[in-house]
């Protein structure tokens, strides 16, 4: 068995297994991506999306994000903050920000502990 093993390590005919290669958008990277073989030659594959918006290429590197309104990806560029009574926004895109309705956010309320304690005139 460590014969056969011992061959197959000094065989000059061994294919690259892994390379490298760099998103074309944020040129990050990647290092070690397994290399894939057809009829044509080899190459690697890098996972990217278009943006829904303007169409580069998205790796999972880029500035991106999920729209709440219609759930497609887009890049930074095109996000919208849309408050919506908590927190954290609503991050959506131009067309899904323009159909959200404005909602009036009450005066905030703090908590008893907030309260500013009653001036010396009031306590006298």
């Amino acid at each position: 068995m460590l014969d056969l093993q011992l061959q197959v390590m000094h065989n000059g005919d061994m294919k690259t297994q892994f390379d490298s290669a760099s998103c074309p958008t944020c040129h990050t990277l990647f290092d070690r991506l397994p290399v894939e073989y057809d009829e044509f030659g080899a190459y690697v594959f890098l996972e990217q999306r278009p943006c829904a918006g303007c169409g580069p290429l998205l790796c999972s590197c880029c500035h991106q994000f999920h729209c709440d309104g219609c759930g497609e990806i887009f890049c930074i560029d095109h996000l919208v903050s849309v408050p919506d009574g908590i927190d954290a926004p609503l991050r959506c895109c131009a067309p899904c920000a323009a159909e959200c309705e404005q909602v009036e956010l009450p005066t905030r309320i703090p908590p008893q502990t907030e309260r500013l304690a009653p001036s010396s005139r009031e306590v006298a």
